[in-house]
């Protein structure tokens, strides 16, 4: 990428490590940007129809619509297939194929039971694959093992026919059995954290998510704390999680809009300014993915933004009264506990996630940048 601003110095370890991390988790989502960003003002449109009453819930109209904007994120899997086998170096139908069987109806649904799941009486734990990130990521990965491995050892005859069973049998059981557990694991970790940081102290519970919440988008744990969420509606009539999550999903916003009025690149300035709009409307994925990860430091100044405009969240102990996003149209939600604080908390965050932005020094990307990427 050309240099923009002054001259960055040389990286040392932790930031070449930094740097190859966020560069190989923008190499899986930036072949799918446009769709993120296309799926993002769909979902706004439908929270509009619905906030309207144009459309209720319990319509087939919102069934339909609903598809429209939400199967990218479910299926995912099977796009971060694609992406990662090419990554990796897989086949890429014999990767779209280990993400199509994660969701496949039967395992979906023997997934989602509450009946024991075995594999020849080897039991494996319960697990949601749908919107999933890591389980998919693993497994290309370990993928791209097997299958140089049976390079080497299956004659060249034979290994378009004999490689893709093997690594579907290898690695399917793996997934099932380690992959997605892990993650099930490590989500209820994070929701049972958060409760003890809370309980200890809103402010810091305020830092913590609203510094933090990308990367647990990132990594799909964030659904972890959505049963949560809800369950603290049910049983107390409000919920702190998703008004912690406003500073963070404001922030991804304002870093993005900075983006946009400092790029030359035309194309990446309808593209960030696209990404900023859907942030006002809950959807962070366009700006996180498309914008602020892959220059870094808007990512940078996003976390410490949405840290800071979620502790104002915290402090003030920020409140919905049901489960949903913070979004602009979701405000009402918000309206009974502290709301004015609230909205403070998503305006400081997206200021300062703008401001910090516009005056770090930040490398910008060139429309023969975007060409590449869409060529490959």
């Amino acid at each position: 990428m050309a240099q923009a601003d002054a001259p960055a110095k040389s990286p040392n370890a932790f930031q070449r490590g930094v740097n190859a991390v966020v560069d190989l988790l923008s190499s899986f989502f930036l072949p799918i940007i446009n769709l993120l960003v296309s799926v993002g003002i769909l979902k706004g449109i439908l929270t509009l129809l619905q906030v309207a009453g144009v459309v209720t819930d319990d319509s087939t109209t919102y069934a339909i619509l609903n598809a429209m904007a939400d199967s990218l994120f479910y299926f995912i899997p099977v796009f971060l297939a694609y992406t990662s086998s090419k990554r990796f170096g897989v086949d890429t139908v014999t990767g779209i194929l280990l993400g199509c069987i994660l969701l496949y109806p039967s395992i979906t649904t023997i997934m989602a039971g509450s009946e024991p799941v075995t594999l020849f009486d080897i039991p494996i734990a319960h697990a949601t694959y749908s919107s999933s990130v890591i389980p998919i990521l693993l497994a290309t990965y370990c993928a791209s093992w097997v299958q140089k491995a049976c390079y080497k050892t299956i004659p060249e005859t034979f290994r378009g026919l004999f490689t893709p069973p093997i690594t579907i049998i290898v690695i399917v059981p793996l997934t099932l059995g380690l992959f997605g557990p892990l993650g099930t694991v490590v989500g209820g970790w994070l929701a049972r954290g958060y409760e003890f940081v809370y309980g200890l102290s809103p402010l810091v519970a305020g830092v913590l998510i609203g510094a933090f919440q990308p990367f647990l988008v990132i990594l799909g744990l964030h659904w972890a704390l959505f049963p949560i969420a809800i369950n603290n509606v049910a049983v107390y009539g409000f919920d702190t999680i998703m008004a912690l999550f406003g500073g963070a999903i404001f922030a991804q916003g304002g870093a993005a809009l900075a983006v946009a009025l400092r790029t030359k690149s035309k194309r990446f300035r309808s593209q960030a300014i696209s990404a900023s709009l859907t942030t006002l409307l809950g959807i962070t994925e366009p700006a996180m993915y498309g914008v602020n990860l892959r220059l870094k430091k808007p990512m940078a100044c996003a976390c410490v933004a949405g840290g800071i405009g979620s502790a104002v969240a915290g402090f003030f102990g920020c409140a919905g009264t049901a489960f949903a996003l913070p979004a602009l149209t979701t405000l009402p939600v918000f309206m009974s506990r502290a709301f004015i604080p609230f909205c403070i908390s998503l305006a400081l965050a997206y200021g300062l996630a703008f401001l910090f932005t516009l005056f770090v020094p930040i490398d910008d990307v060139t429309d023969d940048e975007l060409d590449a990427e869409e060529d490959s």
